[in-house]
């Protein structure tokens, strides 16, 4: 078609559109699971961030600002993830007294 042509009056017919898929999303977990770690002091904020943009992993609470420990509430299933971001950054896990590894 060149420029001075004109264009044809006739229109397109649009696709119909593909229906939708649901998506079953993962059943809904109850219980949340809680580990502590001790953070370089100065990297508190860091973590946080990491948490953050690692689609909220964790929650993150400060137990004990001065030896830096943090508490972290997250679901079953994120645990390794949450476990290698730590010792990635290089967080020492804190086992709380009274629980036993088995």
């Amino acid at each position: 078609m060149k420029c001075s042509e004109q264009p044809s009056p006739e229109r397109r017919k649009s696709r119909p559109r593909k229906p939708r898929r649901e998506k079953n999303p993962a059943p809904a977990c109850l219980a949340s699971r809680v580990l502590y770690a001790e953070v370089p002091r100065n990297r508190i904020a860091l973590y946080r961030f990491l948490l953050e943009g690692y689609d909220n992993l964790a929650i993150m609470s400060v137990v004990d600002r001065y030896r830096a420990v943090i508490k972290l509430r997250f679901t079953p299933g994120a645990e390794r993830t949450l476990r290698e971001v730590l010792e990635g950054q290089g967080a020492k896990i804190i086992e709380p007294p009274g629980c036993s590894v088995g």
